[in-house]
């Protein structure tokens, strides 16, 4: 008889003890989660400490994979009933935790006074705080040479507040293709001002957790912002951003403000990195929008364009991206169709 094999599976903040006979495979393991967990096998996505994903299926032997003792599993998944919240047509502002006020444009105004945000002794003080809680869980591992794409979710991905009998139902047009055509350039990093749990729930129901033609790096939540105070027109405001400088400094060498791309609805999240800020118009009312909006078709078309005719992001100004797409445009185009052709190489891990 095989000797036992102990994993320990985080989930969230809890932590698992599971103990299986050699012979178990992960799908049987997915079924122990289960009983502890109620996420059901198909919502499970298991991340082994140090192997490849594409070494895991659900048939593959425990006793296989070389685990040492008491082996690190992280799992991401959903409870059944956070999902039926999610696609209720009555969920509230309060559930999804989503700040949707007054917004402020950082790109045109960024020469009142949100520069010296940076250098706000509390600001500093809040980043430096945020910078040592922050607990990076990379879903699937980076690849050398890529730049950086940081999307917004509620609004900017999906109407976070439509009715409709399923989440995927108010994926914006284009989500899929949008994420597909740029993942041979950049990684993929989804930043949402809502809690670990709705975000979870959120990615797995829109199909971009598992997805066959690209890959997640990693997410953030809201615990990852913090609030900061600024002065708009002659008024004190106080509003919550999303800081860069906290993957910059995580990933050193790697990413940077000459090749990121913060793509976001609300530019106020923009206020201590503007020049890397990319604000998009809201996707609402996915009943109506769903038949004209085509913003993500466009901006596709500006990643991947900037991808291939920029080193360095920061000698462009991403607020004008559509005057830079028309210009541009019809002389990148085939070049950026031959160059995602000869990408199709860059297979997923």
């Amino acid at each position: 008889m095989d000797s036992e094999i102990s994993v320990a599976v985080k989930w969230g903040a809890q932590l698992f003890p599971v103990e299986l006979d050699g012979t178990a495979t992960v799908g049987e393991l997915k079924e122990r989660i289960f009983s502890l967990t109620e996420v059901k096998p198909r919502r499970q996505k298991l991340m082994f400490t140090g192997k490849k994903a594409s070494a895991v299926h659900d048939d593959t032997v425990l006793s296989t994979l070389g685990l040492k003792p008491d082996h690190k599993v992280m799992m991401i998944g959903s409870l059944e009933s956070d999902i039926e919240l999610i696609t209720a047509e009555n969920i509230t502002r309060s559930q999804a935790n989503v700040v949707d006020d007054l917004d402020f444009d950082y790109l045109a105004e960024s020469g009142v006074g949100v520069p010296n945000l940076n250098k706000v002794e509390s600001t500093r003080i809040k980043l430096e705080r945020r910078i040592a809680e922050i607990d990076i869980r990379i879903i699937n591992p980076l690849r050398d040479g890529k730049k950086l794409l940081v999307l917004d979710l509620d609004y900017t991905l999906f109407d976070c507040k439509g009715a409709a009998s399923s989440v995927m139902e108010l994926a914006r047009p284009g989500l899929h293709e949008f994420l597909a055509a740029v993942y041979p350039f950049y990684e993929i990093v989804i930043w949402s001002q809502t809690s670990w749990r709705w975000l979870e729930a959120k990615i797995t129901e829109l199909g971009m957790l598992l997805n066959p033609n690209y890959r997640i790096a990693f997410v953030l939540d809201r615990t990852s912002m913090f609030t900061v105070t600024s002065k708009r027109n002659n008024t004190l405001v106080s509003h919550e951003v999303k800081a860069l400088e906290l993957i910059w400094r995580r990933f050193p060498g790697r990413f940077h403000a000459g090749n990121t791309v913060h793509v976001d609805d609300l530019s106020r999240n923009f206020a201590l990195n503007p020049r890397c800020g990319l604000k998009i118009s809201a996707y609402k009312n996915a009943h109506l929008a769903i038949h004209v909006d085509r913003e993500l078709y466009a901006l596709k078309e500006y990643l991947v364009l900037i991808a291939e005719r920029e080193p360095d992001f920061n000698s462009i100004q991403h607020k004008g991206w559509k005057a830079y797409l028309a210009a541009n445009g019809a002389e990148g185009a085939s070049s950026s169709r031959r160059s995602t052709i000869q990408q199709g190489n860059d297979r997923l891990e």
